[in-house]
């Protein structure tokens, strides 16, 4: 049977049961983010989730804007192991940018795709609690960390709306506002809402194995990753990440480059996709089901 033979009812039905009420966090890149072509593109390939009713929580921050703004200003950037510092000045050109120039550029690309739903310039109040990190061994400044999340205030916001996108500022308890690692905001988040998906989307394919970007990774396999040292650095610590949020629930992570043009789309509505997924072990058999029906579908049967 061919896709052609297979009536448009059932492919509907099909993709109606597979995401009906599920719920998406994606967490976007700088280079993504700043780029027009690349936001509009994204934006529209969210916007067809939406129409299927996908909720989407779009978090992002804006590494690489912020460096060009600190050059300008003659601010010098600080980095600990790849960490930001944010002092008090690096906080104010944050506010700038994230908060204010990549916020209003994410509304504009909205308007301009038609893509219905909230932009927030921070994470609210009520969705985390989250505190000033400790000054040792590092003085990090003005940088938080995620003590707890809330569901229910996201979901209540959720009833009305289908789609929000939040830099990835937060304020502690005594009003003070705080930087926090998007990749941070976006798996505490999906892992407190129990996401279908947690997708991150940069300027690389996925995780790259024997120079081939590998298609599934399964957390057994993660931790067989490390142990060899093919899995070193900053793809350790994020694996490391997708594997705690795959045991806290997330049903699967996808790994992929947002430079790609609707590459949120392909990896979503096609059986194979350009970037990495990952889920557990106990998920391997629903996957494989899961793909046949993708194949028939596609006609590759």
């Amino acid at each position: 049977m061919t896709s052609h033979q297979i009536p448009e009812f059932f492919i509907n039905a099909f993709y109606e049961s597979k995401f009906k009420d599920n719920f998406f966090v994606i967490k976007v890149g700088g280079k993504v983010i700043e780029n027009t072509k690349h936001l509009d593109n994204l934006l529209s390939n969210i916007r067809e989730l939406t129409h299927k009713g996908i909720k989407v929580l779009l978090v992002y921050g804006g590494g690489r804007a912020m460096d060009e703004e600190a050059k300008k200003r003659g601010v010098e950037v600080k980095k600990v192991e790849g960490r930001r510092v944010t002092d008090a000045a690096a906080m104010q050109i944050m506010r700038h940018v994230v908060a204010g120039d990549l916020s209003l550029s994410v509304a504009s690309a909205m308007a301009r795709v038609k893509l219905e739903g909230i932009s927030l310039n921070a994470v609210p109040v009520d969705w985390m609690n989250v505190a000033m990190r400790s000054k040792k061994p590092v003085d990090y400044g003005y940088v938080g960390d995620v003590l707890s999340v809330h569901a229910r205030p996201i979901n209540r916001l959720f009833r009305f709306t289908n789609f929000v996108v939040c830099a990835c500022l937060a304020t502690a308890e005594d009003g003070t506002i705080l930087n926090i690692n998007a990749d941070t905001v976006a798996t505490q988040l999906a892992i407190g809402v129990q996401a279908h998906k947690l997708m991150f989307l940069s300027d690389v394919d996925g995780v790259i194995i024997h120079d081939k970007v590998a298609a599934i990774i399964t957390d057994k396999q993660i931790d067989e990753l490390i142990a060899d040292g093919t899995a070193t650095g900053g793809m350790r610590v994020k694996l490391e990440n997708c594997k705690a949020a795959l045991r806290a629930g997330v049903r699967r992570i996808h790994l992929l480059s947002g430079l790609r043009e609707d590459a949120l789309k392909k990896e979503i509505y096609e059986s194979f996709g350009p970037g990495t997924m990952l889920f557990t072990e106990s998920e391997r058999k629903s996957y494989e089901n899961e793909l046949e029906t993708q194949k028939l579908i596609e006609g590759r049967k």
